[in-house]
């Protein structure tokens, strides 16, 4: 029998999937459960239609997520933190503080998509912002001391 998965199943399905299981496994657990349902005409078409519509918001997000990488790419970003002797600063430089000056400036972006090497130091490093798979975005932060 085949039938239209609802959620995904262990070793059966994704959602959204059209999958032929056994009669007995189909009435007996996935259509009584609402895990699946029955492949009828309408059924197809609303599947077919659902699928159209996660792609297209996908491709909608990935556009968005290449307009923000391409404002971030090869910008530099000035952070002005207090520091001790010899230019170290009093704690480190994180990434929820890029972000937020990201923010600031009008690029979009959450902490978990920038990775930055230890800044402990004054100076400019490179780092790296990933929006998406094959979506990445370099740029600088430059470590000054505050006035």
């Amino acid at each position: 029998m085949q039938v239209i998965l609802l959620q995904d199943i262990k070793g059966t399905g994704k959602k959204g999937d059209i999958v032929n299981v056994n009669d007995g496994y189909a009435r007996n657990f996935l259509l009584k459960k609402g895990l699946a349902k029955t492949t009828s005409n309408s059924n197809l078409n609303e599947n077919k239609q659902a699928k159209e519509a996660q792609a297209y918001h996908k491709q909608v997000e990935r556009d968005a997520y290449s307009a923000e990488a391409k404002k971030l790419n090869n910008t530099t970003l000035e952070m002005s933190v207090k520091i001790g002797e010899n230019g170290k600063l009093f704690g480190s430089v994180t990434s929820k503080e890029v972000a937020e000056k990201l923010e600031a400036k009008g690029i979009k972006i959450e902490k978990k998509m920038i990775s930055l090497p230890a800044i402990k130091l004054v100076g400019k490093y490179t780092a790296k912002a990933r929006f998406a798979e094959n979506i990445e975005a370099k740029f600088f932060v430059n470590v000054v001391a505050e006035k």
